[in-house]
Formats: C-alpha cells, structure tokens, sequence
C-alpha cells in the first residue's frame, strides 16, 4: 500500500547516524509546525486539518488547512488554496459534500450583487454591522468569516460579512444549517468616540457578549439566536436542530466563562432557556446524542477546584460519572455516530487513554489502539459510520501528527516536522516514587540525554507543570513551554513529576492540595528528586528547577524553602496569593476555591505565598513574564524580582512587551528559552 511507503519516509530519519544528529536549539523549538483540529469525512477517506507555521512578528498568523487520505493515496498537502489571510476550523457537511470553514481572507465579491447576506433578529441591534459598513480604519481584513468550499472541486465562496471574528462553526444534523459563535461589536458611537480618544473603560461594564447564531444555506442569511445578554460558552445541535444545548455564563469575563457557567437547553429559534441541567457547569464541551436520549456534559465538584464528567439521560434523569470507568482524569467526550456510546478521552498517571462507555449502563472499556498515543486536546473524531477514527497523537521523538485508528490498528498519517529526525533527542521513561508525606503514590516522567549511561550522575532539571490541575505524560517534550527535549539534548536529565494538585489520578488527587499549595505537593516532588539521586541518576550538587504559572510558583515556595538547588526559572509565576487574587482575571472562584473566600482568609493566603518568605532565598532566580499578562499579572513577578534585589540576591527578571500569559510571538519563545538554557548551564558550571 502506499501508506507504507509514506511510513518509511516519516521514519526515515531514524537511521540517521550519532554523528549526523544535532543539539536542539532554542529557535529549532520555536519552529516546529503545529497541527490541530482534525476532521475526518463522513466517508472516512480524508483528514482535514489545521497547520500553523511559525512567523515573525508582527506578522499575521499563517495557519491553513490541508487534508491527508487515509488510504495512502496521497500524500498530505494544502486544501484550501489561495488564501491571503488564515484558514482555520474545517468543518465536513454531514452528506460530505462540502467543507465550510472559517478565514481571514479577502472577499473579492463584497459590495458586489454577487455576494448576497443577510442579517435576522437585529433589529434596533447597533452592535451588528456588516463588514462592508464598517469604517475603512476598522476594516483590516482581521475578521474571520464563514466560507464554503464544495469537496468534488471548484472555488471557495464567502458566506458571512460581519464586522467581528466568527469561531466554533457546527453544521446542523440536516446540513441545512452552520451555527457559529461571534462577539458583540462596538457601535459606530463607540469607535467614534475611540477615534477621538474618549475611551476610557468602565471596569465591568458594557459587556461584549459571546452569542449564538446560524447561518441558513438556502436563505444566504445568519440569524441572531441569542438576542438576550448570555455569554454562549459552547453549545452543540439537538439531533432534530430545533434546539441547542449549551454552556453559558452571566457575562463574559472569564473568571465567568470557566467557573460561573450553567448547561441549559436552548430553544433552536428564539434563544430562550427551556431547561436549565447543572447549575455549576465544568469545563467539557456539552454535546448531545445522535439517538436524542442522552447528553454530556461535566459539573464542578463541591470544592470548584476540578470538576467530573457526566453521562445524562434526558427522560429518566439518570446520570453516570465517567470518572467511575477510570483510575485517571477524564478530559474530553465524542459521542459515537450511533448515540449509544460516549468516547472519554483520558490521562491515567503519565499516559493517555481513550475510553468506550456505554450510554444505557454506563460500563467502560479502553479502546484497543489508543493507550499511550491519542492527544488529550478533545481531538478525537469519528466519521458516519463509526469505522474510522482520527485523532491528533505524538511520541517522544515527533510532535503531534495526525493518525487514524481502523480495525484496532492505529497509523500514522502525516509527518508535519520532518527535520525532527535530525535532532539529538535522548529517551524517556514513566517513573513513580512513594511521597515522604505520606506514601501517596507519585508519577512522573523522567527524560534522559543523549548516549546515557546508567551509574553515571547526570545535572538534573526539575520542570514543574502549570495548573495546578495539568500533567506531563509520555511522549513529545518540545515545545515552548514543554521543552525537557531541549534540556535533555544539552545533556541534563529532566524530571517531570506530577504531584497531588494534578491530574492522572482523579478527581480527589486533582483536589488534594486544597488551602495545602506548597506542602504536599512540595513534598511530592523533592521525594521524586530523591529518588533520581538515591537511583545513581542525577548529581545532588547540580540540580536546577523551573516551570511555568503554577510551575512558577512552585519553583519560587521550593527557593524559599529550601537550599539544594544550584538555579531556578520562575516563569510567569504566582508569589503574592492574596494581590494575586485581586488582580487575576480568573478571580475570585479560581482563589476562593483552592484558599476559601479572599475576604475571610487572609491568613491562610499569606501562609502559602513564596514572597512572605524571601530571606530564606538564597538560590540564583531568573524571572521571566509577559508584560500583558491579565492570567497572572506582571506584578507577581515584579513582587518576587524586587523584594530578592532588595536583599541582594542574585536574581535577574525580563519582561516581555505584548505577550499574555502563554507567548505567542517566536521571538520572544526563542529568547526566553536561550535565557533559561544560559542561566541553569552558568549556575550549574556546565561551561
């Protein structure tokens, strides 16, 4: 077949010679193509996807969707053709005949008879303005709008002209129909007023709402469905189309959209609420069942730290938790074609799965195939029949490709970064160790340098992952913020623990740290240093630690708690619990649910925050932070940089203009990651 020839050109590169293979660099990190968003068609011959090359700022994104079969007839390429803007959320019309999606590019038929679009249920609305309308300032061709590409050949054609980016595009069972979520606009007032710089922002106020609307084929017109002030969340077709369920929220703040947010059901033509299922929505895409019985959805836990998933019968009202068919946590659910199943998709301690629960019982099973290499990214599709499945996966030498799982055999389809097999990439392995706080059981992922050799004691980088409720588990380590693949092909062992707080091992691990950040989860990890040392693994006298957001904190409360390590990278961290939570745009439910209520638990926010403990410092820090960081604000990391200054630590911190919490512009990932590189290498006296 021809896949196979195409398999042995992606694994090619692994006869590649010691001698031919070279050390990963900060900027070989930055460049790696990213891959999302798989569709598979209905008739399960072809993969539509998302790829995004990196560019320099300030240049627009390239993101395109290309399309691979998954017979081995072609090769991967470019779909959507002659874009002058990005392409993104392929979406295959049930009868596959047509792929809609959404982009960025010019319309050459606006303003022309040709193009017809129209606009229902706005009356009196001066927040819903054609793009043609808009003022020419305004107009900067940054607007993604609905497009529709017939898949037996020809042109793609523009659907939509709306002054306002369009996201989550979803066809109606029938194909009659796309929905899709766009946000409220400024009224001509207001960007007038812009213009003249009367713009100041009233904080809380004048909210732009996430709303709900479907765009009808036959009519050329996009009607507004939620005309009341909810913030549409997510939301998925009834199988009838003539309602929605959905996840909203009062407003769209965010600390809103992921904590405060309720399921409900929605009448498919009016917007209005018919029937309201959880009250404490959790963060899993709700989505109904092709038979109409049943739905999913998850609900937060009583604590609002993590939240568990949920199976529904809409007649009888009974409810299955995914969460008893696994050990681990559950991410994200897909439905099978025929309704009568529910696909989990899973991370049990440093691996992932995918589950098969039956909708009348509620039994489960693993799904032979996906154990260890499916992508936890809610990326699992079927196509009609339920035959194929596609899916996003990696491993510890390639980052994530497509792959399609059929008759139990899981191939892989694309090879987006081919210069992967030139790099010298060392091995990883699952590990586990008894905590010293309690004989808890804790997993981990140990990566290892190139041309290892047991017995021999290795400088060891600790790198701590973000959440607190994230996992590191087995499989690609380069990235900008998952960059071990890095430290290792510079000769360090990299420990990847994942302490209580985390995922891996359900809902009440996930749970175990509430008002106890800094104490078991401390613990947890130093036994795992232990442990690499105790095993002949990793040199007590170089050992270095980092990590990103709550990574960051846990680098700054281990700095000030204790002396063993040479180095350390506080990334984006939080110091300051108690300002944090005034300040961050997930308060006050992110805090009040790990440290109970900000107004009555002073004491109890202070005990765990790293900056009340500064003398006790003495580890060399970098800090590093964006400078337009709203998730953990610039000033936690200027809080810890300025109090270590004042007492004359040895401490550096570099703010990066423009970047949020995650970094997006490649110059700045490359020059954060050669900072980190330099500064555990010149403390560690690796030079």
């Amino acid at each position: 077949m021809r896949i196979s020839l195409l398999l042995a050109l992606v694994f090619a590169g692994a006869t590649l010679s010691a001698q031919e293979l070279k050390t990963v660099q900060p900027a070989d990190i930055a460049n790696i193509k990213s891959v999302s968003d798989p569709r598979i068609s209905p008739d399960g011959r072809e993969v539509a996807y998302v790829v995004e090359t990196p560019v320099d700022a300030p240049a627009p994104k390239n993101e395109h969707i290309w399309i691979v079969s998954t017979g081995g007839h072609s090769a991967p390429h470019p779909y959507v053709a002659g874009s002058d803007g990005t392409d993104t959320a392929p979406r295959w019309s049930p009868d596959g005949k047509w792929l809609a999606f959404l982009s960025t590019r010019k319309n050459p038929l606006a303003g022309t008879s040709a193009f017809v679009f129209k606009l229902a249920n706005v009356e009196g609305r001066k927040d819903v303005i054609p793009a043609k309308d808009a003022d020419k300032d305004d107009a900067k061709n940054e607007d993604a709008q609905l497009w529709l590409l017939p898949t037996t050949g020809g042109e793609a054609v523009p659907l939509t002209d709306l002054h306002g980016n369009i996201k989550n595009p979803e066809w109606s069972p029938d194909g009659r129909f796309i929905a899709f979520v766009s946000r409220d606009m400024d009224t001509p007032k207001e960007r007038e007023d812009k213009k003249r710089k009367i713009d100041e922002v009233v904080v809380d106020d004048n909210y732009k709402f996430d709303r709900l609307w479907v765009y009808d084929l036959a009519k050329h017109e996009a009607r507004l469905v939620t005309a009341a002030d909810i913030n549409i969340d997510d939301y998925g077709w009834s199988p009838d189309g003539s309602q929605f369920i959905a996840r909203i929220s009062p407003t769209p703040r965010i600390d809103d959209y992921w904590r405060v947010s309720k399921i409900v059901l929605l009448d498919g033509k009016t917007g209005t609420v018919t029937r309201t299922l959880e009250e404490h929505a959790g963060y899993a895409k709700p989505r109904w069942s092709s038979d109409g019985h049943h739905v999913t959805y998850s609900r937060m836990r009583p604590l609002h730290i993590t939240d568990e998933h949920v199976l529904f019968d809409l007649t009888s009202g009974k409810t299955h938790l995914l969460e008893s068919n696994t050990p681990g946590t559950v991410q994200q659910m897909v439905w099978t074609p025929d309704g009568r199943s529910v696909v989990a998709e899973v991370v049990e301690q440093t691996h992932t799965a995918a589950i098969k629960v039956d909708a009348a019982t509620g039994a489960g099973t693993h799904i032979e195939g996906l154990k260890g290499i499916a992508s936890y990214r809610g990326a699992i599709q079927f196509n009609s029949d339920g035959s194929k499945i596609s899916f996003l996966a990696n491993s510890f030498k390639s980052p994530e490709d497509v792959w399609l799982l059929a008759d139990g055999k899981a191939v892989r389809l694309t090879d987006t970064n081919p210069q992967v097999a030139s790099w010298k990439l060392g091995s990883e392995r699952e590990i586990s160790w008894k905590s010293k706080k309690d004989g808890k059981l804790i997993y981990g992922v140990v990566v290892y340098p190139p041309d290892y050799k047991p017995g021999t004691r290795y400088k060891t980088v600790v790198h701590i992952h973000g959440g607190p409720e994230e996992a590191w588990v087995n499989g690609w380590h380069g990235d900008w913020y998952d960059y071990a693949a890095l430290l290792s092909s510079h000769g360090y062992v990299v420990l990847l623990p994942n302490p209580r707080g985390g995922d891996g091992q359900g809902p009440a691990f996930a749970e175990a740290n509430y008002k106890d950040w800094g104490g078991g989860d401390f613990i947890d990890i130093q036994s795992g240093v232990d442990d690499l040392i105790a095993q002949g693994i990793s040199d007590p006298d170089k050992l270095a630690i980092g990590g990103w957001s709550f990574g960051g904190f846990m680098t700054a409360w281990t700095v000030t708690h204790t002396d063993r390590y040479k180095a350390a990278m506080v990334g984006a961290g939080v110091t300051d619990i108690y300002s944090m939570a005034t300040t961050t745009d997930i308060s006050p439910s992110f805090q009040d649910g790990y440290f109970g209520t900000w107004a009555t638990s002073r004491e109890g926010y202070d005990a765990h925050s790293p900056v009340r403990y500064l003398a006790a410092c003495h580890t060399p820090v970098l800090v590093l932070h964006g400078g337009a960081d709203s998730r953990v604000p610039t000033s936690q990391g200027e809080e810890f940089y300025h109090g270590l200054r004042f007492l004359g630590r040895d401490v550096k911190m570099v703010i990066y203009p423009r970047e949020p919490h995650i970094f997006t512009e490649r110059e700045h990932q490359i020059d954060s990651l050669q900072r980190i590189l330099d500064w555990y290498d010149s403390h560690l006296e690796t030079k």
